[in-house]
């Protein structure tokens, strides 16, 4: 039997922009480096003319190994795929990767058709990042044939796929999202955005594009804003230039919300840490290319009680837990129902802080990435063991 302390890991990943998964696939890895495993991340090859390899700086930045030679390009394309199945076969025949890690389908389906006859075939496992099973097409059921296990992020994702793809449920892992833990203290941007003591502040984090609902945003703005004056909207959010007019400054100057709302733009590091500690409530409407909703899962990490919809993976995310302690408050897709939650939490600090120490406690005990992590080496181990012991 093998020891996943004594071989090699290899997590693919097959995108080179900071897209929802890129960030807790990159933090799983660097994790169980940290636990003493030997991961190493195989970096994409292949980039748009004129874009930056956004994953690979944060590969850096983590202090995770990488290896080059595949393409990994995220969309379906048969010449690059069959130039990586043949590079990635010489790869696991060089370095001995006992397990393949994939976090998208592009990879996934590589895994798959790279370690078809291999003598001694490493075991494939896959991150799910959705709230719900993937789709039951030719590539998935090929892919999900030859997998050894799955990483599931919710329990709808975890029985689904087990129904869908007929896999044992030893071979799935529940694996809620994590999130890094936060130290207490530090700065706010309240001074910087011209806010006082008295505003009382809703953020929002989302990416500007069509089909993140600002219309529903703006609509609940105005609403609290005309039971609270004293309340602010703080969007952390870039989008390209049409789509900021069409969907952020057009709304806004109609509605005449501009002494209500802040645009500070995308913030990084420091100042995204400082962003979340100036918000009284977070907000949150539509999932984005992280099924996993990482923006509230840190809105949580900072006590922030939250208002969302009812979409993927955010009922789950905010449901009551331990002795009935609520994080946040799903609500039907409505303005006035909206509105109505953000205006009874601000208007009660008492709540405020109750809910918001709930949310605290809930990214703490469940979303601790080092616990995921100790289960991510337990369940690889696993695995190997079930592969050593085929005939």
């Amino acid at each position: 039997m093998k020891s996943v302390d004594d071989v090699r890991i290899l997590h693919l990943f097959a995108n080179y922009k900071w897209t929802g998964p890129a960030d807790p696939a990159i933090r799983a890895a660097a994790r169980l480096r940290r636990l003493g495993l030997d991961v190493v991340f195989a970096q994409a090859g292949f980039v748009h003319a004129g874009n930056s390899h956004d994953v690979a700086g944060q590969l850096w930045r983590w202090g995770v190994p990488v290896v080059a030679g595949l393409e990994l390009r995220k969309h379906f394309h048969v010449p690059s795929l069959l130039r990586d199945v043949k590079a990635l076969r010489q790869l696991l025949g060089r370095d001995r990767h006992a397990v393949v890690h994939c976090h998208l389908p592009g990879d996934h389906l590589l895994a798959a058709l790279a370690c078809r006859r291999l003598e001694d075939p490493p075991v494939v496992v896959r991150s799910l990042y959705d709230p719900g099973p993937p789709a039951r097409g030719w590539r998935e059921r090929f892919a999900f044939g030859r997998t050894a296990g799955v990483v599931a992020p919710t329990r709808g994702a975890r029985d689904g796929t087990v129904r869908r793809f007929g896999l044992d449920p030893e071979r799935v892992l529940l694996q809620e999202p994590v999130v890094e833990p936060e130290p207490p203290g530090g700065p706010d941007l309240r001074a910087r955005w011209g806010l006082g003591a008295h505003h009382r502040v809703v953020g929002i984090t989302a990416r500007i594009q069509p089909h993140r609902r600002f219309d529903l945003l703006w609509a609940i703005a105005r609403q609290v804003a005309d039971q609270l004056p004293e309340v602010r909207f703080v969007l952390l959010g870039r989008g390209n230039e049409r789509d900021t007019q069409e969907l952020v400054h057009g709304p806004i100057a109609r509605l005449q919300l501009q002494r209500h709302v802040v645009l500070p733009g995308y913030q990084q590091g420091p100042d995204y840490a400082a962003a979340l500690r100036s918000f009284d409530v977070f907000l949150f409407l539509v999932p984005g290319s992280d099924g996993t909703c990482r923006a509230v899962c840190d809105a949580m990490a900072f006590g922030l009680p939250v208002v969302a919809t009812s979409r993927g993976i955010l009922p789950e995310l905010l449901a009551p837990h331990r002795a009935g302690e609520v994080p946040g408050f799903v609500c039907r897709e409505d303005p006035a129902a909206m509105a109505a939650q953000l205006v009874r939490l601000l208007r009660d600090e008492p709540q405020r802080r109750r809910h918001g120490a709930a949310a605290l406690r809930r990214a703490q005990l469940d979303m601790d990435p080092e616990r995921a992590a100790r289960a991510s080496r337990a369940f690889y181990q696993r695995l190997l063991d079930r592969a050593g012991g085929r005939p």
